[in-house]
């Protein structure tokens, strides 16, 4: 596998003292994961590393190895930085409040693995067929000659395992095995981090996923199906979005289906639409539609209004193309 760091990149990291990391808005496990272990690859450099979440941490993902150390936005917004860097951001918006910060350093660099990436940075590391941003990471380490360690290896599992649907979807190549490998090798005790990240669900998930499929609707003659779970669903299961991890999957692996979606409602009435489809399908171009984007297999968007609203919308997206 080549190493997509240019010399210019690597030169900038090399020179830059003071550093703001951020992920995206509703930080997912490769988001975070990505984001902790570039903080501790630079940290390993002797740089000043600040790392921002606009929606925090996820509080299934407080386990991982510095993850306290993780501000907001405001409470980073008084710090100079030399550069920022954006990881696993397909677009500006997806910084959330973060924005601002990223956009106030001298240099910015954007690494990611979303084929819909807007390359929205100075520098600009992008790899469409990764499996996860930590592929590229893993890759950022071996360029700067800097040894991982069990802490990072727990951080990039998360990230890797996250985003590649546990190592079965179709992103997964030769190279994330590769990645994971290297992981194994820095000590990372598998066992250990699969059962406290994915296999142990908390009470809340299990409350949400009971209601979440009894919301199940088939459409597009059965080539599709929906689910979603209101704000006061969700009050009512004790349930955060961090609960809600692999929900949608449920809706899309059954016998006939072929996409699926979930919609979960925020306190300001806005629904948050989570997008899967199977090899051969493509629903990034549906998410794009509606304002967001990611990838052909699993992609998200943001709507506003009543959920009757744009449901019948993505439903009739949905069907566009599956019933052509």
């Amino acid at each position: 596998m080549n190493n997509l760091y240019t010399e210019k990149v690597l030169s900038a990291l090399k020179n830059a003292d003071n550093f703001m990391i951020c992920a995206h808005i509703y930080p997912d496990g490769d988001a975070i994961g990505s984001l902790l272990a570039l903080g501790r690859l630079l940290d390993k450099l002797g740089k000043t590393v600040t790392l921002v979440s606009a929606d925090g941490v996820p509080r299934d993902l407080l386990c991982l190895p510095d993850a306290a150390r993780v501000l907001t936005p405001d409470q980073a917004r008084n710090r100079a930085f030399s550069m920022a860097i954006a990881v696993d951001v397909s677009d500006e918006k997806r910084m959330g409040a973060a924005a601002e910060l990223f956009f106030a350093a001298p240099q910015t660099l954007l690494i990611d693995h979303h084929a819909t990436n807007t390359r929205f940075a100075q520098m600009n590391v992008v790899d469409g067929q990764a499996a996860a941003t930590a592929e590229l990471i893993v890759m950022l380490y071996d360029a700067l000659n800097v040894p991982l360690d069990a802490d990072a290896a727990f951080q990039l599992y998360c990230a890797l395992q996250s985003d590649s649907g546990n190592f079965c979807f179709n992103s997964v190549r030769a190279y994330t095995f590769a990645c994971m490998e290297k992981l194994m090798n820095a000590g990372l005790d598998l066992a250990f981090a699969a059962r406290r990240l994915f296999l142990t669900k908390s009470r809340a998930h299990i409350a949400a996923l009971g209601k979440a499929i009894g919301s199940m609707v088939y459409f597009a003659d059965g080539q599709a199906t929906c689910m979603h779970l209101s704000a006061q669903d969700k009050v009512d299961c004790g349930a955060q979005d961090a609960d809600l991890g692999g929900i949608v999957n449920y809706a899309l692996y059954m016998d006939g289906v072929r996409m699926c979606f979930m919609a979960d409602e925020d306190v300001q009435g806005n629904w948050k639409y989570s997008l899967r489809a199977l090899p051969g399908e493509d629903v990034s171009d549906i998410a794009r539609s509606f304002g967001g984007g990611g990838h052909a297999l699993a992609s998200g968007c943001t709507i506003a209004g009543p959920y009757a609203d744009s449901s019948r919308a993505m439903m009739n997206a949905m069907e566009k193309k599956l019933l052509k």
